[in-house]
This record gives structure tokens, sequence and C-alpha cells, in this order.
């Protein structure tokens, strides 16, 4: 992914490790991104269910089961693998969603500029 092709989302260390975050970059809605840590790794997804592309968090921040746990859809109760999308439990277990291509340079998670499409 080329620079020209990226954007920044935030610092890794805006993200607590173990837990998950929501970015709304550029002039998309509120949250239309969520970001999941584990060390000096880091997942982006769309904030949109694959089974009915509602918002999975259930307040600010909140995609995680636990920390450290799964991603959960909270409208529904399916959980997703952090570090591949896939749905492990719930209505949609065949079901995985594409996350946002996303790399860490220098500190900083960037992201694709043009976002995957629900």
């Amino acid at each position: 992914m080329s620079a020209a092709a990226e954007q920044p989302l935030c610092r890794l260390d805006d993200i607590p490790d173990g837990n998950a975050c929501g970015f709304h970059p550029g002039a998309q809605r509120q949250d239309r991104l969520f970001a999941v840590r584990r060390g000096s790794d880091v997942f982006v997804y769309l904030n949109s269910c694959p089974h009915n592309w509602v918002p999975l968090d259930w307040a600010k921040d909140k995609f995680l089961a636990c920390p450290g746990g799964d991603i959960v859809c909270f409208a529904h109760g399916a959980h997703f693998d952090v570090a591949s999308g896939v749905c492990t439990a719930g209505v949609c277990e065949v079901l995985r969603w594409r996350g946002a291509r996303a790399r860490i340079v220098d500190g900083v998670v960037m992201v694709a500029a043009a976002l995957p499409v629900a």
C-alpha cells in the first residue's frame, strides 16, 4: 500500500492492549471503523455486522466480549475471531467480514484511504 493511498487512523498507543476503539476517518459517519489491539498487532474492521449490517458495539468502544476476547455483535450475539474476522459462534457462523487494510508506521496505525464497502 503506497503512502498516498493511506490515511492515519490513530497512534497504536491510543488503543489499550487487548481492547478496541471506534474511529471515523475523514468525513465518514461516527465509528465507521474499529481497531483491536493485540500487543504490537492491530486489526481494523468496518463497524458493520456482515449478517445484518448494523454497528457491532452497544456503547462507545464496546466491541469485545471482554478485554482480550472475541469481537461480538451486540445486536444478535455473533462472535468473531479478532485476527481473521471469521464468525466463530452465532447466527452467522458461515460469514466473515473484510478488514480494512492497515499497517503500523512509526507507531501510527495507517489505513487505506479508500475504505471497503460493508
